[in-house]
């Protein structure tokens, strides 16, 4: 009796039900729905928005143009990248226009917080926690976000100039960071 149904099942096990039809494709909007929103993507979300706004403002500031601005999450060496690229002459393409941009725009993200050393860890703890302060919630949280986002400006051409006038200037730091802090990258 034991060798028969260990022949009855022998076969179920080679061929599983599931596997005799077609895949059944996976429907997004089911995914979607189902997926939960994290601290991690609510905070990235709310600092893009913030970016956005004070880009904007910035640029009617300088009279210059924004190509792009956004928020991401670089996998490789756990960073939060915020960025924003602005288009400007030739001229203005140089290191100190560039810091004096990257200063401007994190000073303006960070101006609601307390003024000094911590006002970018205020700030982004402000940006990427929920207002209930229990739970495991690490108390240095808005230090480790300080550490862990990165403002990066360009300035350079109009995407469709780039092949023509491809140079640019790149300032990459902290929220906080000095101008004597903030690393610099010429290409083109």
């Amino acid at each position: 009796m034991r060798g028969f149904a260990a022949l009855v099942l022998l076969p179920s096990l080679m061929f599983p039900p599931f596997a005799s039809g077609p895949a059944q494709a996976r429907d997004a909007l089911d995914w979607l729905a189902r997926e939960p929103v994290t601290l991690l993507d609510w905070g990235m979300t709310r600092l893009r928005g913030d970016l956005h706004d004070t880009v904007d403002g910035l640029s009617r500031d300088l009279r210059t143009e924004v190509s792009r601005s956004g928020v991401f999450y670089r996998f490789q060496d756990r960073r939060i990248v915020a960025y924003a690229n602005f288009v400007d002459l030739p001229r203005n393409r140089t290191e100190e226009v560039c810091k004096d941009v990257y200063t401007r725009l994190a000073g303006a993200l960070v101006r609601g917080g307390p003024q000094g050393a911590g006002g970018a860890a205020w700030y982004l703890e402000s940006v990427f926690s929920h207002d209930s302060q229990g739970g495991d919630r690490p108390q240095d949280l808005g230090d480790q976000l300080a550490d862990t986002v990165v403002l990066q400006v360009t300035i350079g051409p109009k995407p469709s100039q780039a092949f023509d006038d491809g140079r640019r200037i790149t300032c990459t730091g902290r929220l906080d960071a000095t101008p004597e802090n903030i690393a610099l990258k010429s290409e083109g």
